[in-house]
């Protein structure tokens, strides 16, 4: 049975215009069948890819959001997380600035030097922290500025405050001092280890944003930008503050009472189920470990242990990163909308950036039905 494609498919199959493909038949170099209304033209696939396998030049393939991305910068699957190879059960408690360094590293094995998160910018206004204040951070910075700079500049704008005064002190404290005027170590703990946990994910719907504009070559603050307005979406970097809701709903209502109203009313419970992992998300527990350690003046842990307890019973799906980044800001008192999601994938997003640059351009693009 033969396959045929219209004119404007078979051009693209090519890549090249509908103009050169009827080139191509007035000189003989493929032939063409008219369609059922005496007007359009059909060509046959195989005589297509005939065409293209005695072709000299490579015909690249046609840009497309369905493709596939190759990355050494994260591996996934249920046996865990790994950046460049490395298992982030090993990195949980290193800094995230080193973090940060085997990141936007090029290859395994090879590792960038630690970069220097701290502000050289002293006119910067840190105010009330979201992703939106995020954005108007980056706007402010030149995007002149070299990928690492750009990240490194941006993140040190995020952490800058008056009130730490330790000069050596780690990304984590600073960023700690823009919530608590005196952190524990607890809290810059578990804060330093969310960062780790959350630096990158392998190709999320954000991540893919900043290859799409790394891929028409946006400057690299750009391509962040582009990243942070995804992630503030709604159904992607918002879920661990329904996991934060969640967790007060049930300090009034009740664990068993509130999930089974969820389950009545066929609501997904916020912080269960992962579209990667199937089983169990492994950055879970580590995160909950560190969670657990807080000073908990409130009791609001228990909160937490009765919410996991109900849910294995009345919840289908186990519980994610996002229940534990919820029960973090919620123990520790921290905003509902604490940023940290999208602090922590500046960190992936820059690798994401750095790797694209090697890649053909402009290799994105919907195919519209």
């Amino acid at each position: 049975m033969t396959t045929y494609l219209r004119a404007p498919e078979a051009a693209r199959r090519l890549g090249v215009t509908t103009a050169s493909l009827y080139s191509y038949v007035s000189r003989g170099r493929i032939s063409r069948t008219l369609g059922s209304d005496g007007r359009s033209s059909l060509f046959d696939v195989d005589d297509v890819d005939a065409l293209i396998a005695a072709s000299s030049r490579p015909v690249p393939p046609p840009p497309t959001i369905d493709v596939r991305i190759s990355t050494s910068i994260t591996q996934l699957d249920e046996a865990g997380l790994r950046y460049r190879g490395v298992a982030v059960d090993e990195l949980v408690d290193q800094p995230f600035e080193q973090v940060c360094g085997l990141l936007w590293n090029d290859a395994p094995g090879n590792r960038s030097e630690t970069p220097d998160l701290r502000s050289s910018n002293p006119s910067v206004d840190v105010g009330p922290l979201n992703v939106l204040g995020i954005i108007r951070l980056a706007t402010g910075i030149d995007r002149d500025l070299e990928p690492i700079d750009a990240a490194t500049r941006l993140l040190g704008d995020i952490a800058r405050t008056g009130r730490c005064h330790h000069p050596g002190a780690s990304f984590a404290h600073r960023l700690a001092h823009l919530w608590v005027a005196e952190p524990s170590p607890q809290l810059v703990r578990a804060i330093n280890s969310t960062l780790v946990l959350l630096a990158d994910h392998g190709l999320a719907t954000s991540t893919l944003a900043v290859r799409v504009a790394t891929s028409v070559r946006a400057s690299p603050i750009s391509s962040l930008i582009a990243g942070l307005a995804t992630v503030e979406g709604e159904l992607h970097g918002a879920a661990a503050f329904h996991a934060f809701r969640l967790f007060e709903e049930i300090e009034l209502g009740g664990a068993a009472r509130v999930l089974t109203r969820y389950r009545c009313d066929k609501r997904r419970v916020p912080g269960f189920g992962h579209k990667i992992y199937r089983d169990r998300d492994p950055r879970f527990e580590l995160l909950l470990d560190r969670v657990r350690t807080l000073p908990d003046p409130c009791h609001r842990l228990s909160v937490v242990d009765d919410t996991i307890s109900a849910a294995g019973a009345l919840v289908s799906r186990l519980p994610n990163i996002d229940l534990a980044l919820g029960a973090l800001a919620y123990v520790a008192g921290l905003p509902a909308d604490l940023p940290l999601f999208a602090i922590a994938r500046i960190a992936g997003w820059t690798a994401h950036h750095l790797e694209e640059l090697h890649e053909p351009p402009v290799r994105f693009r919907g195919l519209a039905h």
